[in-house]
Order: C-alpha cells, then sequence, then structure tokens
C-alpha cells in the first residue's frame, strides 16, 4: 500500500476520532472515485532516503487492506489497472468539508498529474 520503507518513525501519538485521510483515483471508465480512511495515530517521521525533500514531517497512520501504512501523497498501483491513488488531504473532523471541495480537489489533482 505505502512505501513505508521511505519514513523512520521517531515518535507515535494517538488520534482524535474521526479523522481521515482522503484519497482520490480515477476509474478504469475515467471517473474519480474519492475514499476515505481512517486515522489510526499520527507519526513524528523523517525521510530514510536522501530523494525525499523535507526533514521530519506529522503523517497520519492509516489502516491499509493488510497493515497499518504511513499516508503517502502517491500510492502506485497494485494491479494491471495502472490506478494510482492520491492523497488529497485530512478531514478534520471539527471542520468535515462537503465532499465537493474533496472532488474538486481531486479533479485538480487528477488533471496535474495527467499533464
Amino acid at each position: 500500500m505505502s512505501e513505508q520503507e521511505n519514513w523512520k518513525i521517531l515518535q507515535i501519538i494517538p488520534a482524535q476520532p474521526g479523522w481521515k485521510a482522503v484519497h482520490c483515483e480515477e476509474s478504469a471508465n475515467g471517473e474519480m472515485r474519492i475514499s476515505n480512511r481512517s486515522i489510526i495515530c499520527w507519526a513524528l517521521v523523517e525521510p530514510v532516503d536522501k530523494s525525499i525533500v523535507g526533514g521530519t514531517q506529522v503523517r497520519g497512520v492509516e489502516q491499509g487492506a493488510k497493515d497499518l501504512a504511513i499516508v503517502e501523497s502517491l500510492i502506485k498501483a497494485q494491479d494491471n489497472m495502472n490506478r494510482n491513488q492520491y492523497f488529497l488531504g485530512y478531514d478534520d473532523p471539527a471542520a468535515h468539508k462537503e465532499s465537493e471541495y474533496w472532488v474538486q480537489l481531486g479533479n485538480h489533482r487528477i488533471r496535474n498529474e495527467k499533464q
């Protein structure tokens, strides 16, 4: 699901209930699909790979299909459909951004990835 080997976890802190990581992907017929994954906890991480720009960061840890995964900007397709998933942002339980907000952000992200 995610390339966790890119990150060294320095510290883990609990997440308040309701936080979600919002992802999008383009379906086979060209429609965009938004998905939400619960944030289990927050992790203070630093990049292991020197090609990753930036220093220490706080990232969400979400439940993956088989394990916990650090939220990544891009989740490479694991199947032959070649449908990558793109991280859009964190949905704060107090803010509850409207689904239209995420749809617009997802369309923008997919359009930029195609260029």
